[in-house]
């Protein structure tokens, strides 16, 4: 199904030029059944790394989705597992397993994510794909699928390798509530300030990554394919478009008739 709860927004759109794309990745540009970023490589080389993530996973996942919790209580959680993730791929990561590890991975892009990033680079508007997830992974499997144009840039975390050895900025990890615009580099920043952004997330949180206090005409997406009866109205209330279980880049395309 699909919920169009502010039809001015999306008709002022219409026809456009001045604006850019703000995309987070896992479960918005991919499937909802996609593999995390953060799993991809735990799910290549298996044994304990596998099971020390999952456990992770399973602890914390549940928490991410639930929005009766506070927001500062929440941030701090999630931080945490940001932590802990990063702190656990830090010790099996290689640029090598980088690449090996996404030939067999169980990540697929939305239907229409390659053909709509192609109209976004064609009408030359940039893009940026925004995920605290695992930047190394995003950009590899964006190149892999033929979608790392001149006009997207990633903004995530990523791990630097240093005579093979992987580090990363453990102070300043991006995790699910501090994933907003300040976050932006400035040097990308200049090349958006002014401009209304099409934005698209699958938590309510990713709202954050636009400015949307100076920038009000910004179009919102959500995609909610889990806990859709208990979250659907807060979706509605928080996307001017939701877009629930089965809905892809199709209907986006539809939507923004282009």
């Amino acid at each position: 199904m699909i919920y169009i709860n502010n039809e001015n927004k999306l008709n002022n759109l219409k026809g456009m030029t001045n604006f850019y794309v703000i995309t987070d990745f896992d479960r918005t540009l991919t499937t909802r059944n996609s593999e995390p970023s953060m799993g991809i490589i735990p799910q290549y080389i298996g044994g304990e790394c596998l099971k020390k993530r999952t456990e992770i996973f399973e602890y914390y996942r549940p928490i991410e989705l639930d929005y009766k919790i506070s927001q500062d209580e929440k941030k701090q959680i999630m931080q945490e597992w940001a932590e802990k993730s990063f702190t656990l791929l830090s010790k099996y990561i290689t640029e090598e397993i980088v690449s090996k590890s996404l030939e067999n991975a169980d990540i697929y892009l939305r239907d229409e994510v390659r053909d709509f990033f192609t109209i976004m680079k064609n009408k030359n508007i940039p893009v940026i794909v925004m995920s605290s997830g695992v930047g190394n992974i995003v950009k590899a499997f964006l190149e892999k699928e033929d979608c790392l144009f001149d006009n997207v840039e990633i903004v995530s975390n990523f791990f630097e390798f240093i005579d093979g050895k992987a580090s990363m900025d453990f102070d300043n990890i991006m995790a699910t509530l501090n994933k907003d615009y300040k976050r932006i580099p400035d040097n990308l920043r200049s090349k958006i300030e002014g401009k209304n952004a099409l934005l698209f997330g699958d938590l309510i949180e990713d709202i954050r990554m636009a400015n949307l206090e100076n920038m009000p005409n910004t179009l919102t997406f959500g995609f909610l394919d889990e806990n859709i009866e208990q979250n659907l109205e807060r979706y509605k209330k928080s996307f001017d478009i939701v877009l629930t279980l089965g809905s892809d880049f199709s209907d986006v395309k539809n939507i923004l008739n282009i």
